[in-house]
This record gives structure tokens, C-alpha cells and sequence, in this order.
């Protein structure tokens, strides 16, 4: 009988998980008040602000979701309050390949979008869709639904990821991808191993016999 970290349901993986995108909306919304003026729809200080302030973004998350939980064992701030980690399969040799496949459907999705309105989106263009203080023009309406379909799409399939998280098993299909379970930190399941199965499998070492030249 050996103790195995008892794996989480939904509700306490739901829990971590807006906890931690409560603490990237505020991350985003307090970093936005240092950029805009949103009481006379300008920018606070110079509209070049607007570039650091996405690349920004795209270091919180990569430093958060994925630097975070490899030094810190697969924890995440979210998943420390909720007692939870993620661990990897005994299959899969590094852990930080585990965080990466995890994250390649999440985090590495919206750094992908934020860099994309780094890319096509003017910042004026930017303030003028935040205040909507006029009309867009066709061109620039073309250039925004590019990022923002995007994101539609990405989200809709994250929510989808989420709920897989549903089944009884407590292993969704994100957890499938990377080979990986979320589990409690400190519940754990006895379970029963047959003593055939403990024992090794023994092998027959194959030799190579001499190669003997006859003249």
C-alpha cells in the first residue's frame, strides 16, 4: 500500500483558477490607470506608454503561469490559497515541459493576442475603440477584429478546456495533453499495489559474442 496525492474535482480547480485571473484583471486594470486618462479619454502621459504597457501584460503572464509554477513545484498563488499543485506523469521526464503543455492553450494563447495588438493596432486606434469618442474607420475596424476574434475564440475554447474538468476521474483534457494531474497538497488515497506487480521485470541481458576470424 503506498499513498498517492488524491486528485482535486472541479469546484476547487474552478476556485484557483479565478483567483488567478482576478489577480491579472487587477494587474491590467491598475497598469491601465497609469496609461489612460479615462476621464478625458487621453493618454496619462505619452501614447508610446501603450507598447510597454502590453508587453507588460505579456511578461505577467509568462512570469505568473509558467516561471512561478516551475520554481514553485506547480503552484500557482491561486492554487497555494486552494491547497492544490500540479504534478506531472511518471511518463514525462521534465516538469517544466509539463507547465509548458499546460500553458500552451491558456497563457501562451493571450501573449500570442497581446503581441498581436502590439502589432497591428495603432495606439490611437486603441484609445479611439476604448472611449469610442468616434467611428472607426473599415480599415481599422479589420485590424482590430483580427486580435479580437482571436480572443473570442480562445475563450470559448478555455471555458470548453474548464468544463472537461467535470468528469469523475478529476483529469480533464488539458490534463491528458500535457500529461499532467492536478492534485490536493495534502489529501492523499491509499492505494493497493499487487506484490507481482511490484517486483521488476527481469530482462535477459543480450551478449555479443567475440567475432573470431578462422584463417
Amino acid at each position: 500500500m503506498i499513498k498517492q496525492n488524491r486528485k482535486t474535482n472541479f469546484w476547487i480547480r474552478s476556485l484557483a483558477t479565478f483567483i488567478d485571473l482576478l489577480l491579472f484583471c487587477l494587474f491590467l486594470i491598475t497598469s491601465s490607470f497609469l496609461i489612460f486618462n479615462y476621464k478625458n479619454n487621453t493618454y496619462l502621459f505619452s501614447k508610446w506608454l501603450y507598447y510597454p504597457w502590453l508587453l507588460s501584460l505579456c511578461i505577467y503572464l509568462c512570469l505568473y503561469f509558467i516561471v512561478i509554477p516551475i520554481v514553485w513545484k506547480g503552484k500557482t498563488l491561486g492554487m497555494f490559497i486552494c491547497r492544490i499543485k500540479i504534478i506531472k506523469n511518471k511518463d514525462n521526464p521534465k516538469f517544466s515541459k509539463v507547465i509548458f503543455d499546460r500553458q500552451r492553450l491558456f497563457s501562451f494563447s493571450w501573449i500570442c493576442i497581446f503581441l498581436l495588438f502590439l502589432v497591428l493596432i495603432h495606439p490611437d486606434t486603441f484609445l479611439q475603440a476604448l472611449s469610442q469618442s468616434k467611428p472607426l474607420s473599415k480599415l481599422q475596424k479589420i485590424f482590430l477584429a483580427v486580435p479580437g476574434t482571436l480572443a473570442s475564440l480562445v475563450l470559448v475554447f478555455e471555458l470548453f478546456l474548464i468544463f472537461t474538468n467535470l468528469k469523475s476521474s478529476g483529469v480533464g483534457l488539458n490534463d491528458k495533453l500535457s500529461s499532467s494531474y492536478t492534485v490536493w497538497i495534502n489529501k492523499y488515497d491509499d492505494i493497493l499495489i499487487d506484490n507481482l506487480n511490484k517486483k521488476a521485470k527481469i530482462k535477459p541481458k543480450q551478449r555479443i559474442l567475440p567475432h573470431v576470424k578462422i584463417e
